[in-house]
């Protein structure tokens, strides 16, 4: 069964409302404008969408609360995100530099790539316990 996708631009909005709500208990149109260095007006704009979509929901003038949706998808992005960023590190990539890569390549990467990365890497981390993987692979 395909799942349904957004963009990666309102899975990044996600994500970020779901880092916010984890420590406020809901995030506000400042917050994520000052997080992801956009206009408070384009965050009002993205949550009114956000909300129609059944992501979010929003008061104006008030806060914006991830659905169980919402919550869904923030967490696969997280998870995603995670998943990539360590079989980067583990090959050798720096750390900044895999965080920026993970950050573009974790809105591509279906449940079922997911699914079967994280055994490999855990796979790879065991393997590789001690090891220095710069020295492996080159």
């Amino acid at each position: 069964m395909m799942e349904k996708r957004t963009s990666p631009r309102n899975e990044d909005l996600l994500e970020e409302i779901y880092k916010i709500s984890l420590e406020k208990g809901y995030a506000k149109s400042r917050d994520i404008a000052g997080a992801l260095i956009i206009s408070p007006a384009t965050v009002t704009e993205r949550f009114k969408k956000l909300e129609e979509a059944g992501y979010v929901n929003y008061e104006r003038y008030g806060g914006v609360t991830l659905t169980p949706e919402g919550i869904r998808i923030a967490e696969r992005t997280i998870q995603s995100h995670y998943a990539i960023r360590r079989l980067l590190e583990l090959a050798g990539v720096e750390t900044t530099i895999a965080n920026r890569d993970a950050c573009i390549m974790e809105h591509g990467l279906s449940p079922d790539s997911y699914k079967k990365l994280v055994p490999f890497i855990k796979f790879i981390e065991e393997r590789c316990k001690g090891m220095e993987m710069k020295k492996q692979l080159s």
